[in-house]
């Protein structure tokens, strides 16, 4: 099957991008060898991976002049050049994060052309910066976890746990800056390159098809507990109760901590009747009740529990990546159900969402870490605070586990609203598919109109 897209853009069939992308190849090799010899294990595969994703495409299609663009291997390639010989001339580690998010790029490419997987640049692009800061977390996450039960020093090598902390902090922002600006400079490519017009891909969905498997829904844990939807609306209710009792005795006590986040947190727990009031998007009580709790034990733990409650952190951070989870399932399928161009198999989806959350978990220790340093600066209580690199890293392996019991469950209880959601974005499109018709309409009027009044006139 061949096919042309905006990722296609990526691939070259030039006799001079042959030579040098064939050249960089030869060059990988060589430093795999001198990585090997060094005892560098971890590099070596890395290196033998990298490889594979690049002449990925030559051997796929059979044609070793199809190679991506030298410059894309010229990114990716820098970390591991850099390591080998000349280390200490990367400042930060923004070009290494850089060379992840084109890995990533290159990697979701080939994923589209040649496995039933369908996105476009776009989604690519916002795929790449998620990946990066993905990637940022599961790499020291994995570092911790080996510090911790197998007693090596990658992390944890001595130093105090607020020094070794903020050193990760500023990887994640190194990340984050990085992701950001390859989705700038990826999304600028894809909009003036030439694409390469023979991308040859496997077997996919029919255009216009997204179809998950069917399976049996689950009996609903409110069937299982036998609460009914009356009850689930009140428990809704008595929460969010609960939530203006501890606004109003954080307010007499003083305590602005836990005063804006329980102001905050009311606020979010009526979206869900937002969203049903303006766009007819009806929302399961059960969903509803899902949110409401995890917002009220965060409020709960800002007010004292954290600080006297064992696990408590532990538990609000698996509740709230259940819900950050379920939201990205939601808007990632809804986009996938109206958007012909992408199509998210379900067991790919899963790992879409575990990407979804670990960088929305980078996202929140970074925001954690800067407020703690600005209120620090001004000399005032800390509204969210860090305690240490061990409680960064539970909570990103707590965040884990949400994602898992989120976007395990996902499929089955909220594909409904996906759909409610993407048929809105279907009658939006459509709105303005007619708008643009009357303006187009009114736009050929005007000359007719303005040529009957000379007419009158004479």
């Amino acid at each position: 099957m061949q096919r042309t897209d905006r990722l296609s853009k990526i691939l070259k069939d030039t006799p001079l991008n042959a030579f040098i992308s064939w050249a960089m190849i030869t060059l990988l090799m060589m430093l795999g060898v001198v990585n090997l010899v060094d005892g560098r294990l971890t590099w070596s595969v890395l290196i033998a991976a990298l490889i594979l994703i690049i002449i990925a495409p030559a051997l796929l299609m059979r044609k070793p002049s199809v190679m991506p663009s030298w410059y894309f291997i010229i990114l990716a390639i820098m970390p591991i050049v850099g390591s080998t010989t000349a280390y200490h001339f990367f400042l930060t580690s923004i070009p290494i994060y850089f060379s992840v998010a084109t890995i990533a790029l290159l990697l979701a490419a080939e994923i589209n052309w040649f496995t039933s997987v369908r996105m476009n640049s776009v989604f690519a692009v916002l795929l790449v910066v998620i990946t990066t800061l993905a990637m940022s977390g599961l790499w020291h996450l994995l570092h911790w976890l080996l510090d911790i039960n197998f007693g090596t020093a990658f992390l944890l090598d001595g130093r105090s746990q607020e020094a070794v902390n903020a050193i990760v902090m500023h990887e994640f922002i190194y990340a984050t800056l990085a992701g950001i600006a390859a989705g700038v400079v990826f999304g600028w490519y894809f909009s003036s390159a030439e694409p390469f017009k023979s991308v040859v891909t496997s077997s996919r969905p029919s255009e216009g098809t997204h179809e998950y498997p069917l399976h049996e829904r689950p009996m609903p844990i409110r069937k299982l507990l036998g609460i009914s939807t009356e009850k689930q609306m009140l428990a809704t209710r008595i929460m969010q109760g609960g939530l203006l009792l501890l606004l109003v005795v954080s307010i007499l006590i003083r305590d602005l901590h836990t005063a804006l986040n329980a102001i905050a947190g009311l606020a979010i727990t009526f979206v869900p009747s937002l969203i049903t009031r303006r766009y007819n998007i009806a929302l399961d009580a059960g969903l509803t009740m899902w949110i409401t709790l995890a917002i009220l034990m965060d409020a709960l733990g800002t007010f004292a529990f954290y600080d006297n409650v064992a696990r408590w952190d532990n538990l609000t951070h698996t509740l709230s990546a259940s819900v950050i989870a379920a939201a990205g399932y939601v808007l990632i399928r809804a986009i996938d159900i109206h958007t012909d161009e992408i199509y998210i198999p379900p067991r790919v989806m899963f790992f879409f969402i575990l990407l979804f959350v670990l960088a929305t978990g980078v996202l929140w220790e970074i925001l954690e870490f800067l407020t703690d340093e600005l209120t620090a600066e001004f000399g005032y209580k800390a509204i969210l605070a860090q305690h240490g690199i061990n409680d960064t890293m539970r909570d990103l392996s707590f965040d884990l586990l949400g994602a898992v019991f989120a976007a395990t469950w996902g499929t089955a209880y909220l594909s409904d609203i996906s759909y409610r959601l993407a048929n809105r974005f279907g009658e939006m499109s459509a709105r303005r598919e007619v708008s643009d018709i009357s303006e187009v309409i009114e736009e050929q009027r005007q000359p007719e109109v303005f040529m009957s009044g000379l007419e009158d006139k004479e």
